[in-house]
């Protein structure tokens, strides 16, 4: 894997595949770079494939986010990935879930002047419930589930960050792998894989082996995040000129194909590709639509 330095310095770890046209690929919460491997090794002998690894996440799992909003972290790493690989020329970009959020913001503090496509997948607009927005995360559980994180954020915030992860308290531990496990099901769409998530990531040497724990801090800041701010980028969208793809699970119980639907709706150059047999993550549900559906954005 070949290392970015970021705008604080810190090295971020990136998978490269491929030859041809650059296209950055970003992953999602609970997941890193080698997810899309087997979407893009069939594309690689058109594009360049880079697949960087998020703070917190597979070879950057030890880095802390830059900045208290971990969206603004992630979009600034993007931004140093973008320069180091785009060699002034205009950039493929696709992001899922988390990924597609950091894409958001990144084209909403930098522009759009460095990606000539972009591919958004299964992510609303706005992540969070509002009065005219029943689309936000979890679909009409949300707002309970979201609620029932903050008694065990409310216990880690009183926790050193420096603390390893070994040293936190075995109850703590435990609701760590039970939200996780929760967030991994509501991400899969066929009642097996929920079921076998749920039960893989109730064993601690399993999940973290899925999803590494030894930076538990960071992954904390997400689920706080997830919580405390709207990221609401409803306004940003008729601004965004750049040609979209906008790929959307028809069942998805992450974020309501509604609300994805009303975002591509909401751009001005975009596409809409719904998924009728996926939940929020396609690359598992549909991999072979997925891999047209790339080919196609960024040919």
């Amino acid at each position: 894997m070949a290392r970015v330095t970021a705008h604080d310095g810190a090295k971020l770890k990136v998978r490269e595949i491929g030859r041809g046209p650059v296209v950055i690929l970003l992953h999602g919460f609970g997941m890193e770079s080698r997810h899309w491997l087997p979407i893009v090794l069939p594309l690689a002998h058109k594009f360049r494939f880079v697949l960087p690894d998020f703070r917190g996440f597979g070879g950057s799992s030890r880095l802390n986010c830059s900045e208290p909003c971990v969206l603004t972290s992630h979009a600034k790493d993007l931004d140093a990935v973008i320069r180091a690989y785009s060699h002034g020329k205009p950039v493929g970009l696709g992001g899922i879930s988390m990924g597609a959020s950091t894409s958001l913001r990144y084209m909403e503090m930098f522009g759009t002047d460095t990606i000539r496509h972009y591919v958004h997948i299964d992510q609303a607009p706005r992540i969070s419930h509002a009065p005219d927005w029943p689309w936000g995360i979890f679909g009409e559980q949300g707002p309970e589930r979201i609620r029932g994180w903050q008694p065990l954020l409310d216990t880690v915030s009183k926790i050193d960050p420096q603390t390893p992860y070994e040293a936190l308290p075995v109850s703590l531990r435990k609701q760590l792998h039970e939200n996780l496990a929760g967030f991994m099901g509501a991400a899969l769409s066929r009642d097996w894989m929920k079921w076998s998530a749920g039960q893989l990531m109730r064993v601690p040497q399993v999940a973290r082996q899925l999803v590494p724990l030894d930076n538990w801090h960071t992954l904390y800041q997400h689920m706080r995040a997830y919580t405390e701010r709207e990221y609401d980028f409803r306004n940003l969208l008729p601004t965004l000129d750049v040609p979209t793809t906008v790929i959307a699970g028809r069942r998805s119980e992450m974020y309501p194909w509604e609300g994805q639907a009303r975002m591509a709706a909401a751009l001005p150059n975009a596409r809409l590709v719904t998924l009728e047999n996926s939940g929020h993550v396609p690359l598992i549900d549909q991999p072979i639509a997925c891999i047209r559906t790339l080919g196609k954005a960024f040919g």
